[in-house]
Parts: structure tokens; C-alpha cells; sequence
């Protein structure tokens, strides 16, 4: 096993799955390094101190290795530092199915404990193969006893591995320079000895030098507490580390750096950069507020940083004044800020009797003085010093909160960048919610309603959408203001602009200026989306940007909305023409109707239905079902309704109307699709109701006695475009007064709940035997409903309901009565051409 010392981490998630996770990097970290021997042990402690911080504080958790020699560090860092846990692992009741972490690792561990800082929490164990408890000694060994001054000197690479190990490096901590080049310096220093080094060993952060203690691992197991001096190296890129024993530091301590230089009889100590370690940048900037106060003996101070996207200044932190002030926005140039003419010099204002400054409206304070803070050439923000007296300020005082301002510059831009970085995350959020959205919807106006409620107002105050009509004339059809009351006065400013002054970009609309942006989908433009307010032309700024975003997903939304749309009106014009315009009627006749093509969207479908007259007092009817849905049933579907009136209106009779419409069918070559009909005539003779019917493979219809009685009529026969040649045989029934024919397709019969189909069930007749009382609207009505709740499922096929009652006629006529025709079809079921 390597001596060495080796260190591995990895951060996991608040996920229940981190705990398996931890376990995995453990066990293939420790085999990877020639432990496998300590993997059940370290697998146990990992999997319990990282299921205390996934499911008692609910942050990340790091887990980190250390190896050296026999011993493992196992340490474990959540985000919670005020959870804390108990100093003994006290024994859990029998029962309990937690509360058993603290006590395994107790138990298989030769020490463990827990460290607090201001923001984590870290608990650590440590344990050997050995099994031999493992103490921190420090024995006199030669890099001890020996009392000499030692410098060693370790050069570090930009990657963080050591190049260079001197002499006296191999002196003071045993190990030798063949056993170091090349491996991290960060793996020599000993995490539980206190203190650490820079974080940027390789200098990659930039030039400077920095200095303290940490605690060096020793070949030998121990840590040897050192003081260090990192510099950056001149060639090659990296750093030197100069150490020596902590208790020879005089070698090496430089004094620290001075406060910053202020003004004669100054009392203000400044901010050192040990603030920001132990502050936020926003906690860090409200401490800068508080002695900047001070080092000017004013009475109220404020913090604007700019911002990346409209260039606004916020105010993100105040002294002696309501913290109500904070987040308000001022327009660069406006009261308070910095001169606009020249952002790099102080602003001095004696008086503000004259002079409004919004930040300080309602207040007492008579004078302020405004010094830019500026990084790298670039204002980033600025300080203000208000005084409750006029000319509360001499030029001196002004240089001094200067120099101040200056101190904090790099941590104000460092808390402007860290906020337009959350600001640039939450509006690619917005974007995605926003084609979310927009992508949900294909109805047109719901789509433009969508976009305004999208952009105010979020990008703007109000909103106007244009479309342009077939001459290209753009057309107001959406506008939106924060304020309802006021969008009838935006419709009316909108409705008059002009294409030219759309496309301009650019334009003034009830005082604010306006921005319009093109509305592109599919490289044509289809329109404009124009908004305004208060914040001025977007034209230039990031919101521009946001907004041009916007602009494009509602364009392609609008578009395939219309696109839908469109298409839509011309799936309802095409089945309206292949039905009848409304619900027939016929004397003698009650008539009810109902169809619905398969789909929630779809508008055509492959069943269809038709009554009409044919002579005096002869009416046809007819129910069918083409194969398939959508336009190419619907296709079918047309060329059978319209060849059976032409035909019937010709004179042929309904047997011969069938076989020549299977001709045309079968003419169409590979568009043609296989149809089940169910055609038939009904005649009034000599007081009777006379019903000539052939059924051509479709399902056969239904009568409903005026007793309530239900039975089938008539025999299947061959199916129409399946066989060059057909020869169908009409069937020929008497109806009686109230006597119910009801057909329908395969639509109502073969719907299916699991395994079952409902005209399997004997749920359908049941229904129809209690339909003799009703009228037949109310009897086709009734059906759709028995479909609909059969199944919670979804309609999958057309479904047509053609419903006929009898109100004028004989009454049942007896069984001898029945025509010859019908005795020749009962006689042969199966007729000529049947397959």
C-alpha cells in the first residue's frame, strides 16, 4: 500500500440515490488505490454519514478520502452548520429503523468527530486496515529532533502538482523528491491540522503573494505545523513555496499590508480583504455602506450597481436609510448617480433644495457627494454620501470616500457579475416557460393572448400584436396593457401606425417610447410585435434580446396556429359536403341523426350517412362505413354518397345501385378502400310502410317494436371494393306505425372496454329496448352517450347513428304478410357473390 498520501472527493446531490452513489466512488477510489482491504469498512461509515446529511439537512454533501499509509480520513460536508449532532452515539431501541450512523462509526472507527464553521458542517472518521487505533504523535524523529533553520523550498505547476522538492523539504517532512514530483501538493497537507493554502496553488488567479500556516503530512504518518510563503514563479508559470517550522515564522513573515491611506484626522479603518473571506458580497457591500458612512461622518449612504441587461442602477445596499430603497432602479444620468458627461470623476452637489434625487425623496438630507466605482475602465456602480446640511462635504472628503469606493470596487463587481449571471439564468428560464407555453396552444387567438400575458409585464407595459392581411397590411389583433383600463387607448394609438413605421423599429406611443420587432416564422414575416412603457426602447439593450427571443416562438406558435386553423375550416367544409346539410325530415317520419369522426382534432372521417327523396313518397336512406379515417376515408366516403344519389335518382333500384357503385370503387385503383352499407328505401303503399333493404357487410340494423321488443333485420352480404363482380339480392319487411330501425357502425358496436365490445354486450339492446317512448334525436343522442360511457378510453373510429321511427302506417302486419322477395331471401341467406 502506498505511503504516500492520496485524497480523492466528489459532491453528491440531496438525493436519496447519493447515498448508493457515495458508496460506489468509495469502493472504486479505494480499490483504485490498492486498499481494497479497507472498502467494507469505508463503504459502511460513507453510507451512513452521507444518509445523515441527505436526509437530516437536505444540501449537498462532499465526501472526501484521504489515504496515507494504513490510515483513511472519511470526511463528510453538508450546508447546514446549525443542525448539530451529539457529542455520544447513544444506543438506539431495538425497534428503531434509524438511529444507528453515529454508533457504526463509533464502532468501526479508531476516533471521529465533527467540525462547525459559519456555513458547514463537517464530520470526519478515521480508521485503519490494521486495526490499530491510529493517534497523532509526534516523535522525534529526524525531521524533528532536528532544530536547525530549514527552508523548503516546492515549486507547484499551474495544475497544482509540485515540480521542484529541495533538500530541505526531504529534512523537515522525510519525504523525498522522487516520491513528491508529480504528485498534488495539495495531497501533503493535512486536513485536520488547521489552517490550508491558497486555493490557487498554480497562480493562475493573477499576481500577488500570500502567507500563513497549514500543516504538512510527514512520511511518517505525522503533520508537522509549518508557516508559508506562496509567490508566483516567473518562468515557468506557477508558484514557489517557501516553508519553514511555524515557530521559526520570522524567517519568512513579511508585516502585514497597511490600511488604506485616508484623509488627515480620518478615523476610518477601511475594509481589509479578510472581510470578504468572512462576508458575502452582499453582506460585504452593506458593511462598505456602514463605514463609508463613517469614514465621511455622513448621514446616509447608498450602493448602485449597474446592470448587464438594461443598464439600470439598483440600489443593493443603504446606511441610514429605509431598506425599503432597496432593489429601486435609476436611469443612468439621473439625480444621484454619476455624471453621464464623465462617469470617472466625483459628483459634488451642495444643495439639493433644487435638485431631486429619487432615492432620498421624503428625507431631510440637504447635500451628497457621488463617487463612481470603477474596474478595469468600466463603471460598475457608484458610492453616495448624503448630509443633513448643505454643503456637508469639502473636496478633501470627497477624495477620501473616493479612495474608499476604490477599495470595494473589485467586490462590487463581483456582487454585479454574480447577479447578472442569477438575472441571465432566470430569463433563459422565462424563455423556456414562455415556448412551453406558446407550443401548448393551436388555437390563433388563444396563442396571441398567451404571448401578451407572456410579455407584460415582464418585457414591457403594454403590447400590441399586428398581423398582415393578404395585402400585406398589418392588422391589429391582440393588445395588452398592465392596466385594462388603459388598452382600448393603446388600440386606438396602435391601430394607426403605419408598415413603414413598424419596421422602423422604433416609435413613440402615448408619451414612452416603443419597440416593434418583426414577427418571422418560417422566413416569412407574418407580422409585428410591438411594446412600450416607462422603460424606454429596448433597441440595443439585452431586454432587446429576451424579447426578440419571445418573438420568435410566438411567431412559429402564431403561424402553426393559423397553419391549424386553416386547416381545420377545410376538414369541416369537406365533411360538411358529405353529409346531408342539416337533420332530414320526411313526412310520415320522425328522422335523428348523429356523427363524430375519430380524433379530438380530426374534422373527416370514413362513416357517413344520408336520407332523400327519390320520387312521391319513396325516401332513401343510407349508413355506411369506409375503411379508415381522415382524408383518404373521407375521399371514398364522398364517391359513394354522391354515386348513390345520381344513381337512385336515375331510377335503379337499390340492389343495382350497389354493384355499379362497387364498380366506381374499384375503379379508383389504389385509392380505393373496401365500405360496408347499409341502403335501403322506405315506401309508403297503400296505408304500409314498405322496406326495401340490402346490407352490403355492414352491421345489421336494428328494430325496436313499439312493445319494446329488439331484433335484427336483414343478412350481411358482400362487402363493396372487395370483388369485381357482386350481385346483391334486396330484402324486402313491412314496418309498422312506431316501429323503431335504428343502424349504426362499427364505430358504436366495436367499442371496447378491456376484452369486451359494447354490441357484444347485451347492455346495447337493453339500451334500445327502452328507447320506444322517445323521439328518434333523442334515441340517436342516447347512443352517443352508451358510447361515451362504456370506456374512459379515448374514440379510436368514426361513429355514425342513423335513427327512424315510423309515424304513419298499418300496424304490425301479421307473419304471411311478408313479401315474396323477403321469402326468397330468407329461403337463400347466403346471396349470389357473397365471399
Amino acid at each position: 500500500m502506498t505511503q504516500f498520501p492520496m485524497r480523492a472527493h466528489r459532491t453528491f446531490a440531496p438525493e436519496a440515490i447519493s447515498v448508493s452513489q457515495a458508496r460506489a466512488f468509495t469502493r472504486r477510489t479505494l480499490e483504485g488505490w490498492g486498499a481494497g482491504e479497507l472498502v467494507d469498512s469505508a463503504s459502511l461509515i460513507v453510507s451512513e454519514l452521507v444518509t445523515n446529511a441527505v436526509v437530516h439537512t437536505g444540501t449537498p454533501a462532499q465526501l472526501a478520502l484521504w489515504l496515507q499509509g494504513h490510515d483513511l480520513r472519511v470526511e463528510v460536508e453538508d450546508r447546514h452548520p446549525s443542525r448539530f449532532l451529539p457529542f455520544t452515539a447513544d444506543q438506539a431501541p431495538a425497534t428503531a429503523e434509524h438511529g444507528r450512523g453515529l454508533l457504526i462509526t463509533t464502532s468501526l472507527s479508531s476516533t471521529w468527530g465533527v467540525e462547525y464553521t459559519p456555513t458547514a458542517k463537517r464530520v470526519w472518521a478515521l480508521f485503519s486496515s490494521d486495526g490499530a487505533p491510529r493517534v497523532r504523535e509526534e516523535p522525534p524523529g529526524p525531521h524533528r529532533s532536528d532544530r536547525a533553520a530549514h527552508v523548503a523550498v516546492v515549486e507547484v505547476a499551474t495544475d497544482g502538482t509540485v515540480t521542484t522538492w529541495n533538500a530541505d523539504a526531504t529534512t523537515m517532512f522525510g519525504w523525498t523528491a522522487e516520491e513528491v514530483v508529480g504528485r498534488p501538493y495539495v495531497d501533503l497537507v493535512d486536513p485536520a491540522g488547521g489552517g490550508a493554502p491558497p486555493e490557487d496553488l498554480g497562480g493562475t488567479a493573477g499576481p500577488g503573494s500570500w502567507q500563513g500556516t497549514y500543516t504538512v503530512l510527514c512520511s511518517d504518518g505525522t503533520g508537522a505545523p509549518v508557516f508559508a510563503v506562496h509567490r508566483p514563479a516567473v518562468d515557468p508559470d506557477g508558484t514557489i513555496a517557501l516553508l519553514v517550522a511555524e515557530e521559526q515564522r520570522a524567517l519568512l513573515e513579511l508585516p502585514a499590508p497597511s490600511a488604506p491611506i485616508l484623509a488627515a484626522g480620518s478615523t476610518s479603518p477601511g475594509l481589509r480583504d479578510e472581510a470578504l473571506v468572512r462576508l458575502g458580497a452582499q453582506e460585504y457591500l452593506a458593511l462598505a455602506a456602514e463605514r463609508a458612512r463613517d469614514s465621511v461622518a455622513a448621514d446616509a449612504t447608498y450602493v448602485l450597481l449597474a446592470h448587464d441587461f438594461d443598464d439600470d442602477l439598483e440600489v443593493v445596499a443603504v446606511s441610514g436609510l429605509p431598506e425599503g430603497l432597496l432593489g429601486t432602479r435609476l436611469r443612468p444620468g439621473s439625480p444621484g448617480t454619476p455624471d453621464p458627461r464623465n462617469t470617472r470623476l466625483p459628483v459634488v452637489v451642495p444643495d439639493l433644495a433644487d435638485f431631486d434625487v429619487p432615492v432620498l425623496a421624503g428625507t431631510d438630507l440637504r447635500s451628497l457627494v457621488v463617487v463612481p466605482l470603477i474596474v478595469e475602465g468600466q463603471l460598475v456602480g457608484s458610492l453616495t454620501a448624503a448630509s443633513a446640511v448643505p454643503n456637508g462635504f469639502t473636496d478633501d472628503q470627497a477624495a477620501e470616500l473616493q479612495r474608499f469606493a476604490d477599495t470595494v470596487a473589485l467586490t462590487a463587481d463581483r456582487a454585479r457579475l454574480q447577479a447578472s449571471e442569477r438575472e441571465r439564468r432566470g430569463w433563459l428560464s422565462y424563455i423556456a416557460d414562455a415556448g412551453d407555453l406558446l407550443a401548448g396552444s393551436l388555437d390563433q387567438d388563444m396563442t396571441m393572448a398567451i404571448t401578451g400575458q407572456i410579455v407584460v409585464p415582464r418585457l414591457a407595459q403594454w403590447c400590441a400584436i399586428h398581423l398582415l392581411d393578404e395585402r400585406g397590411k398589418p392588422v391589429v389583433h391582440q393588445v395588452w396593457h398592465e392596466d385594462e383600463t388603459q388598452v382600448e387607448s393603446v388600440r386606438q394609438a396602435v391601430e394607426g401606425l403605419s408598415r413603414e413605421q413598424l419596421i422602423g423599429g422604433v416609435h413613440t406611443e402615448n408619451g414612452f417610447p416603443a419597440t416593434s420587432i418583426p414577427l418571422v416564422a418560417r422566413g416569412r414575416r407574418i407580422g409585428f410585435l410591438s411594446m412600450g412603457g416607462p422603460r424606454g426602447a429596448m433597441l440595443g439593450s439585452e431586454f432587446y434580446l429576451v424579447a426578440e427571443s419571445i418573438a420568435r416562438r410566438a411567431a412559429l406558435a402564431i403561424d402553426n396556429a393559423r397553419a391549424h386553423g386553416d386547416l381545420q375550416a377545410t376538414g369541416k367544409a369537406l365533411q360538411e359536403s358529405l353529409l346531408p346539410p342539416s337533420v332530414p325530415t320526411a313526412p310520415g317520419f320522425d328522422i335523428g341523426v348523429v356523427y363524430e369522426p375519430a380524433g379530438e382534432d380530426a374534422a373527416v372521417g370514413g362513416d357517413f350517412y344520408d336520407v332523400f327523396p327519390v320520387g312521391r313518397g319513396t325516401w332513401w336512406f343510407v349508413i355506411g362505413d369506409v375503411c379508415g379515417t381522415g382524408a383518404e376515408a373521407a375521399a371514398v366516403t364522398g364517391l359513394a354518397r354522391h354515386t348513390i344519389q345520381a344513381l337512385a335518382r336515375a331510377g335503379f333500384p337499390v340492389a343495382a345501385t350497389l354493384e355499379r357503385l362497387n364498380t366506381a370503387i374499384l375503379d379508383e385503383g389504389p385509392r380505393a378502400r373496401f365500405l360496408t352499407l347499409l341502403c335501403g328505401t322506405l315506401q309508403l303503399e297503400g296505408g304500409q310502410v314498405r322496406l326495401d333493404l340490402v346490407n352490403a357487410g355492414h352491421p345489421p340494423p336494428f328494430v325496436v317494436d313499439a312493445d319494446g321488443s329488439v331484433r335484427e333485420l336483414g343478412t350481411p352480404q358482400t362487402l363493396l371494393g372487395v370483388v369485381d363482380h357482386v350481385a346483391y339480392v334486396a330484402e324486402s319487411h313491412v314496418l309498422a306505425r312506431d316501429d323503431l330501425l335504428v343502424g349504426v357502425t362499427d364505430g358504436v358496436l366495436e367499442r371496447r372496454n378491456g376484452n369486451t365490445m359494447l354490441g357484444e354486450a347485451a347492455l346495447f339492446a337493453e339500451e334500445l329496448a327502452h328507447t320506444g317512448h322517445l323521439a328518434a334525436q333523442a334515441v340517436a343522442e342516447r347512443i352517443r352517450r352508451l358510447v361515451a360511457d362504456f370506456t374512459d378510453a379515448p374514440q379510436h373510429d368514426d361513429m355514425a347513428v342513423l335513427a327512424i321511427r315510423v309515424e304513419q302506417g298499418a300496424r304490425k302486419a301479421p307473419p304471411e304478410a311478408t313479401a315474396p322477395a323477403q321469402r326468397r331471401a330468407e329461403a337463400s341467406p347466403v346471396p349470389v357473390g357473397e365471399v
